[in-house]
């Protein structure tokens, strides 16, 4: 390493700082003097605190006889400029490049690998630039303002399956690159990730108030490691939220934050678990809206003050968005390899047991890539509800356990189990077992077993659900007749059925085949805008296209010359026009039957659209997520109708602010894995199959107990003489059992009450009238649509 205090002082001296890497000629006291001339020059115009320009003994290269194939040698240039200089990193780079360019003959003449530059003053961050032999000496961007000798910290390296860029950031110990997977020449890019890293050393985490003895002796190093933790994540989450508000990355998924704490701290791993649980906990939300789906810490950990120290992985997964998942793993090494490999700290080996520590980061495959379209449509990815189902349904048993005091070895080990229904060649319903992602439509179909607390042994239902991701979910001959299959299945065998619904209705497909072909006969040739005679094709294309039985046309004579008027389009491919609507008649009459024959429930997610909108409200009871919509026509459509801008969203015509008041859907929730528990909530009061006993419980009060809550002349709550209620601090039993009432259109008819509750276990339905005076708050708004309409 040696030091100057300007570019021009670099440039006086460089040829003597290239001595220093000249070939071994014997001459040992020439080359001592040399040293000795270097030194005393650069010292004589540095300022002061600068140290002299003697090389370390870590850069020197072992004296050889034969000089090396390759280069070998690395040069670390520090510049310190005068209090007044301004910094500017696009000044300096540039005068780096133009001097590294400018010597290049002298660089690779005397076996110079790497030269880094650390230009500073005092008082600043330093700027750092590393220029590379083998990228004929233009500047490796990517260890842009980072230390050559640490960035194997940073585990660069792992990031080799991505084309990276350096983003810079307003804080210097964050280090951000903007990752492209490589694909092959005029591909497409389909992944795209934001890769944040840091390395925290112990300056971060000892203040003047908290030395490391202090930390040592008091042991709270715990607590130290929770606040520096919070703080990087927060700065983490702040660069990216930045760096995302750019629409050139609007199109980022899977972004990455990866921490290396470098200090060594006395502390468990399940403690440290714990901790990342917790502020990953209070991040959850922001987590997921900057599409940040794992984090990586990096850490050396002594489990007690005697323990050897070992190196901990600490990952954090969020694929699905609904549930976190955290796993520990050792970095072990193979003996007989020498290659470390992640080794799962815990029982239950995570999904990374035995991979390579310096593994590269994998770009995302076919299944995460359907998952990240359906996350940008703020719903869920079909294959992922089998295993938000089983999620839903832990949480009933946990929430069972607390609510009766019961031991948690109730809990049973398997949740859900389930085989997919699809058609076979004859389109007969079959179960199999197949790989998430293989479906050929856009209609998945499961019978699953759910292991809930009303059926510990199990009870089964029928699920449908529509693949937003495959053909933006619209309906077709073949999503119609699987849909009608499993419906058929769920009233032979007498099992509730729950649709998941999030499509975009009846597919209108359009003849691609003739796009290219058609022409238009305007009405004047000069002004289009007044409209056009008739569509034909040429006698030319009519002769390529009539093979295909896709079009109809007519000969006529017009213009001079012959043309096929087109009269029906038909198209190549079957399932893009009418046939589609003829398949939607025949599910909305099976949902009709389905109505009377077995329970019926619907999750409506993102949207339902159409005919999807019309099977949500021909079933007994629909969920809606709060960001969804229910619609017949969209916005944009009406306004054409219209001829003006009316409505300025989906939701605005059937979002839960229309659909939960007007008592189309029962219930409203925040997201899709409520949806799924407050699904689980209904079938808890539904029998196993129809013509089943009752789902009894066990009694939370006795039957026998005095009711508490008394009604009094004046209005009051029924809600309380229904469920009971906590007033002036005593808790006053209601009529049904406690904690058993689950209202329903609540927000529609408020005059009267409905809801579900239990009686000694019992499941009963409830229907109250409400005593109290009911205000209609939406009927001013109403009116005001109608004028406007009008």
């Amino acid at each position: 390493m040696a030091a100057f205090s300007s570019y021009e002082h670099l440039a006086d001296n460089f040829n003597s700082l290239m001595q220093r890497y000249a070939e071994y000629t014997g001459q040992q006291q020439q080359t001592h003097s040399t040293s000795n001339g270097l030194s005393s020059g650069m010292s004589s115009g540095m300022s002061s605190g600068m140290s002299s320009g003697s090389l370390s003994s870590g850069e020197l290269n072992t004296i050889r006889e034969e000089k090396p194939s390759e280069p070998i040698h690395i040069v670390n240039i520090v510049i310190q400029h005068p209090p007044n200089y301004e910094l500017d990193q696009d000044i300096d780079n540039k005068i780096c490049a133009a001097f590294i360019k400018s010597k290049e003959s002298e660089l690779v003449e005397h076996n110079i690998r790497r030269v880094t530059f650390l230009a500073f003053k005092k008082g600043s961050y330093p700027f750092f630039y590393t220029f590379r032999h083998r990228l004929h000496w233009a500047e490796d961007s990517i260890y842009r303002h980072l230390e050559p000798a640490l960035a194997f910290q940073l585990e660069i390296h792992r990031l080799k399956n991505f084309d990276i860029r350096l983003l810079q950031t307003n804080n210097h110990i964050l280090h951000m690159y903007y990752g492209t997977a490589k694909s092959s020449s005029g591909s497409t890019v389909t992944d795209s990730r934001f890769f944040v890293r840091s390395i925290i050393r112990h300056a971060n985490f000892f203040t003047k108030e908290a030395s490391f003895d202090y930390m040592e002796r008091e042991g709270i190093r715990a607590t130290a490691f929770i606040s520096v933790g919070e703080k990087y994540l927060q700065e983490s989450l702040n660069e990216l939220e930045v760096a995302m508000s750019n629409p050139a990355y609007r199109k980022s998924d899977c972004n990455h934050i990866f921490l290396n704490f470098v200090p060594c701290m006395v502390i468990h791993p399940m403690i440290v678990k714990e901790k990342v649980k917790q502020f990953i906990e209070r991040y959850g939300k922001r987590l997921w809206k900057l599409r940040v789906l794992q984090a990586e810490l990096k850490m050396k950990l002594r489990e007690t003050a005697e323990s050897p120290e070992q190196s901990f992985r600490f990952f954090v997964n969020t694929e699905s968005g609904y549930s976190i998942d955290t796993n520990i793993y050792i970095a072990a090494e193979d003996a007989n390899s020498g290659i470390s490999y992640l080794s799962s700290f815990e029982e239950v080996q995570g999904p990374m047991h035995g991979i390579a520590v310096n593994a590269p980061y994998l770009t995302r495959d076919f299944l995460q890539q359907k998952r990240c379209s359906a996350q940008l449509m703020e719903t869920t990815y079909v294959y992922d509800f089998p295993d938000m189902f089983r999620e839903a349904c832990k949480t009933r048993w946990l929430l069972h356990v607390k609510q009766h005091e019961l031991h948690k070895s109730v809990i049973p080990k398997e949740f859900v189990r389930f085989t997919e229904l699809v058609l076979d060649s004859h389109d007969n319903l079959i179960e199999i077992h197949r790989v998430p992602g293989q479906n050929d439509t856009g209609m998945i179909a499961w019978k699953m077993t759910l292991f809930v607390p009303e059926y510990p042994d199990g009870r089964d239902v029928v699920v449908i659900a529509n693949d937003i991701t495959s053909m933006i979910g619209t309906f077709g001959p073949k999503e119609d007749k699987i849909y009608m299959r499993a419906s058929e299945f769920s009233r032979a065998h007498k099992l509730p059925r729950i649709y998941l619904s999030v499509n975009s209705g009846a597919r209108i497909g359009l003849a691609d085949e003739i796009k290219t072909m058609f022409r238009v006969c305007w009405l004047d040739n000069k002004h289009p805008d007044k409209g056009f005679k008739y569509l034909y094709l040429t006698p030319a294309d009519y002769k390529t296209i009539s093979s295909k039985n896709s079009v109809q046309a007519e000969l006529i004579e017009d213009d001079g010359e012959s043309r096929y008027k087109i009269t029906t389009i038909v198209g190549e491919k079957d399932g893009i026009g009418v046939e589609n609507l003829q398949g939607s008649g025949m599910i909305a009459g099976e949902t009709s039957r389905a109505y009377d024959d077995v329970f019926t429930i619907s999750l409506v997610t993102c949207r339902s659209v159409g005919i999807g909108a019309y099977l949500v409200r021909l079933g007994q009871r629909v969920v809606q997520v709060d960001n969804s919509c229910i619609i017949l026509t969209g916005a944009n459509s009406l306004n054409q109708v219209l001829g003006r801008q009316v409505y300025t969203s989906n939701t605005q015509l059937g979002g839960t602010q229309i659909m939960y008041n007007n008592g189309v859907s029962h219930h409203t929730v925040k997201d899709d894995i409520s949806g799924v528990i407050k699904i689980f909530e209904w079938l808890s009061y539904i029998p196993k199959h129809k013509g089943a006993s009752l789902p009894i419980g066990p009694m939370t009060d006795p039957v026998s107990r005095t009711i508490g809550f008394m009604p009094t002349k004046s209005a009051y709550n029924p809600r309380n003489m229904i469920a009971g209620a906590t007033i002036d601090g005593t808790w006053m039993s209601g009529f049904f059992d406690k904690g058993s009432w689950v209202e329903s259109l609540d927000n529609w008819a408020k005059t009267v009450i409905t809801g579900r509750a239990r009686l000694g276990g019992i499941p009963m339905g409830v229907i109250c009238p409400e005593t109290r005076a009911v205000e209609c708050e939406d009927l001013l708004i109403q009116l005001t649509w109608t004028l406007r309409l009008r």
